[in-house]
């Protein structure tokens, strides 16, 4: 039983490279992320000229 308890502590250790590399993972993920919304708030930098021209048509407002 105590080889067996021996076994399952080292299979579950702690491995440092997983972990960091995880959350440099999370950490990038989560920059793609904020930088994703925020770049799509910040919306057009310049303004668009825009025309509005109205026809009207007597028949079709009937």
């Amino acid at each position: 039983m105590s080889n067996l308890k021996d076994t399952i502590k080292n299979r579950h250790g702690k491995d440092p490279w997983k972990d960091a590399l995880f959350i440099a993972g999370a950490v990038l993920m989560t920059a793609l992320a904020i930088g994703s919304v925020t770049k799509k708030a910040q919306g057009h930098t310049t303004q668009h000229a825009w025309n509005l021209a109205v026809v009207e048509q007597p028949e079709l407002a009937r």
